[in-house]
């Protein structure tokens, strides 16, 4: 490896990803930036995942195999093996451009102590994503040197909430070691979670050309998906509580509040009406905000009229009946 090239590594976690991680791993290997380390860490897969990836190994891309311990273990295992200067987390059945990482480096080279993070396509499996340009959320990123203040309007101060997917960050390794590892205890928004505290410990956010390739699925890819389960919804919970302590502890801000009034009311529509409990409990603390939330769209013209003359509750079992109509 030139002793003068910038080392990236890429941490790769796989959990019965058979069906995706060859189309991952091509990604990696035709990225045009030289000079790059791998790692897929496998987590307990019961398919052939292991086995495809074994047919990339190289001196330049390893495959570990650990017992089924979860995503944030498998992201902490190839994180500790890794020596480049510049993290991508890249999630096994997402691709990434061949020029993200090239585009991504070449702006971050320049401007010490910043994430980088580039345009995402949002694909729903057996789409032709090459095709397909970066949605609405990819635009509204912008260079900042504020990063509460990007934290602030990523999760709705200032009206619509967005997202960044964790395959569209790079991250400098100073930042990784200064916010030590992924929150192991978390199920669901564990990228959120490590991710804010990957802002808050940065100078700001450079966008940067490339594109990251999300792969959706008809059930799965959004916390409203796994909702069924009680304990998801909780994780959504206690990151969001860790989210809020990590900003609330640099801002109050009007802003600030509304964005927790939001977030806090989306975990109580994901979790109604199965988990009451946890309606109730979220719904004690969007009120302790003050601030009057944003109820996202539930549905069609049917469902949003209900939600308009009688409640999210009301749309929401609407949308219930009308999808078992349906089935």
């Amino acid at each position: 490896m030139d002793k003068n090239g910038t080392l990236v590594s890429i941490v790769i976690p796989a959990f019965n990803a058979g069906k995706y991680i060859a189309e991952t791993l091509d990604s990696v290997i035709k990225q045009s930036w030289p000079w790059i380390e791998t790692f897929v860490v496998d987590d307990g897969s019961s398919d052939n995942t292991v086995e495809i990836a074994r047919t990339y190994e190289s001196d330049r891309l390893k495959v570990i195999v650990q017992k089924n311990s979860g995503a944030c273990r498998a992201r902490n295992q190839g994180l500790a093996m890794s020596k480049g200067q510049f993290i991508q987390f890249l999630d096994a059945d997402d691709v990434i451009s061949p020029d993200k990482i090239e585009k991504q480096v070449e702006i971050l080279q320049n401007t010490p102590g910043y994430l980088g993070v580039s345009p995402t396509v949002h694909f729903m499996n057996g789409e032709d994503y090459l095709s397909m340009q970066p949605r609405e959320e990819s635009y509204w990123i912008h260079d900042s040197d504020d990063p509460v203040d990007f934290l602030v309007k990523l999760y709705g101060g200032y009206g619509k909430r967005w997202m960044v997917q964790t395959s569209a960050w790079l991250t400098p390794s100073s930042i990784t070691k200064e916010i030590g590892p992924w929150n192991e205890s978390l199920l669901l928004d564990q990228d959120g979670e490590y991710f804010a505290r990957a802002v808050l410990a940065s100078k700001g956010i450079r966008t940067t050309g490339g594109i990251n390739y999300y792969r959706r699925f008809t059930l799965g890819g959004n916390i409203s998906a796994k909702a069924n389960k009680i304990e998801n919804l909780q994780s959504a919970l206690l990151a969001l509580n860790l989210k809020g302590g990590y900003l609330g502890a640099k801002t109050q801000s009007d802003q600030f509040q509304q964005a927790m009034a939001t977030l806090y009311q989306e975990i109580a529509i994901n979790a109604y009406p199965q988990f009451p409990s946890l309606v109730t409990e979220c719904e004690a603390l969007v009120r302790r905000t003050g601030k009057k939330p944003d109820i996202p769209v539930l549905g069609g013209a049917i469902i949003e009229a209900t939600k308009r003359l009688l409640g999210w509750k009301s749309a929401k079992q609407l949308r219930k009946r009308i999808h078992s109509l349906r089935k």
